[in-house]
């Protein structure tokens, strides 16, 4: 397995940086939750320009029928600039509501998010029966999946929720105690289909952590070089220095095991589910503790709001716990000794 980007991966990810720098700089993340409906729409038509929400889709539905590691390079890019729409959520669903054929409402879904005319935000139902939205707003519907069988999907479209400012200022979230539900449409699929969508979901927020935590990092680097005491640069302090290259290290691991693991994916390897599990392993805790001592790099300055490494580290944390609540670490750790455990046997 190569791991090394192809030209035209290069060109997708010096395309993705170029864009978001243009049209999603910090400045631009901080207003993300009281940002107009109609800037957000215009934002996500063009992105859906650029082809970002259909990389997954088919061919045959009019996608770009693209790998994983494709998808992969653009959700880095979209934490590494905070992006404030739910671009991973629907990169992901899009494919499966292709599958649910050419024709009826989810069609009809798919064709105006590659369209760039709406997008759902992404409900997490709760056993109360209460939801929580994910790039929610004005306008937004949010949509839920639910696996209701081998072959068979639920998907569950609820009414717009006014978005509002949660643990990362960046994505406007919302709470719905009792989510008006406006459509519920079981569709047929074939065997896998969930077990995709959520290996999709787990290795791009996999991927959009490890964005966010690099943009930390690259700050703290940078500052490091600059900011001076006792004449010379903080970061020619080993404990500086030191901390700063562990960090990079880390990083590095989780975004090497999470390329081969989108690769395994994309070549239909029997071990893409095993390397799948080491991904959300490596990178919360990499990317959780490259984030915090950015803060700790940046001093007094990093504990102000003017500062934006708190934005990147307030990005990884949601997504951590968004990574956690489908599996916590312990989890993680004992299917990956489960699975060791049965290929010894075998």
């Amino acid at each position: 397995m190569t791991l090394p980007l192809t030209e035209d991966q290069r060109m997708l990810q010096d395309a993705a940086q170029r864009f978001l720098a243009d049209r999603h700089p910090p400045a631009v993340a901080r207003g993300a939750a009281g940002r107009e409906a109609d800037a957000r729409l215009a934002l996500w038509a063009d992105i859906a320009a650029q082809g970002w929400p259909a990389l997954l889709a088919p061919t045959a539905s009019d996608g770009l029928g693209l790998g994983l590691r494709e998808a992969w390079i653009v959700a880095e890019a979209a934490g590494r600039h905070l992006l404030s729409l739910p671009l991973v959520a629907n990169m992901v669903v899009l494919p499966t509501l292709c599958e649910a054929g050419l024709e009826g409402a989810p069609a009809q879904w798919a064709r105006t998010m590659m369209e760039g005319g709406a997008y759902f935000a992404d409900a997490a139902l709760r056993p109360d029966g209460s939801a929580f939205f994910e790039g929610a707003g004005d306008g937004v519907p949010a949509l839920a999946v639910r696996n209701i069988g081998p072959h068979a999907l639920r998907l569950e479209r609820y009414a717009p929720a006014a978005g509002v400012a949660g643990l990362d200022p960046t994505m406007p979230v919302a709470q719905v105690a009792r989510p008006e539900l406006l459509d519920r449409i079981d569709v047929q699929v074939n065997a896998g289909t969930w077990r995709r969508l959520r290996t999709r979901l787990c290795l791009l927020r996999s991927a959009e952590l490890l964005g966010a935590a690099s943009a930390a990092l690259d700050m703290a680097a940078a500052y490091a070089r600059e900011r001076r005491q006792f004449d010379r640069a903080i970061g020619a302090n080993q404990a500086i220095k030191h901390r700063l290259a562990d960090d990079w290290m880390a990083l590095d691991d989780a975004r090497l095991a999470g390329m081969a693991a989108a690769s395994a994916h994309d070549a239909g390897d029997s071990s893409a589910d095993r390397d799948s599990l080491y991904v959300p392993l490596l990178a919360v805790e990499g990317g959780r503790r490259a984030a915090q001592n950015a803060i700790q790099v940046h001093g007094a300055m990093g504990v102000t709001w003017e500062c934006d490494v708190h934005l990147y580290l307030k990005r990884v944390l949601r997504l951590s716990a968004s990574l956690h609540a489908e599996a916590s670490c312990a989890e993680l750790l004992e299917r990956i000794w489960e699975g060791a455990a049965e290929e010894g046997a075998a």
